[in-house]
């Protein structure tokens, strides 16, 4: 960890702060309290490996197939998204690229969203929440950058010969 690199980039790329109410049982005084987070080691070398895996396979010789990385529960998955969505966001390859978060429950998409909002700092921008599938085109029709939510159920099509346009021509 005290390699000047790894520690450099667990700086930058590698820590949150949450802030949580906090209520005192004696007194009912509510206190908002700030949490300093960094990633755990599985976090950190998961986040780094998907990132270059991401970059290498929306390159031009790239087969489009990033992976998958498979997490156990309670093992942090929401903050390992955001600190893999920090660091491609900044990754000079991927050229600011859009990053869509697809989730297939509602529940979810909002923790999601609320996780990722707390991590502006990190983000170096604001997330967004579809409200249904014409603002999510809205959304996704941008030149470049963003972080946008959304649930599976927002793609599905509102009848079988639905045809959709293609919203970008974008790499990444």
């Amino acid at each position: 960890m005290l390699n000047p690199s790894t520690l450099l980039d667990l700086v930058r790329n590698f820590i949150v702060f949450e802030k949580s109410k906090k209520e005192d049982a004696k007194t009912g005084i509510t206190q908002i309290e700030t949490v300093k987070k960094l990633a755990a080691y599985h976090q950190y070398y998961a986040v780094n490996r998907a990132v270059q895996s991401s970059i290498i396979a929306s390159g031009a010789d790239g087969d489009k197939r990033g992976g998958v990385v498979w997490h156990t529960q309670g093992s942090g998955k929401s903050l390992s998204m955001v600190f893999y969505s920090g660091k491609l966001i900044t990754a000079p390859e991927m050229q600011n690229p859009t990053i869509l978060v697809i989730t297939d429950r509602n529940d979810l998409d909002d923790q999601l969203f609320d996780t990722f909002s707390n991590s502006k700092q990190l983000l170096r921008q604001e997330p967004v929440q579809a409200k249904d599938r014409e603002h999510l085109k809205e959304l996704l029709k941008v030149a470049s950058g963003g972080i946008v939510f959304a649930t599976i159920q927002k793609f599905l099509p509102e009848d079988q010969k639905s045809v959709y346009e293609q919203l970008s021509d974008r790499e990444t």
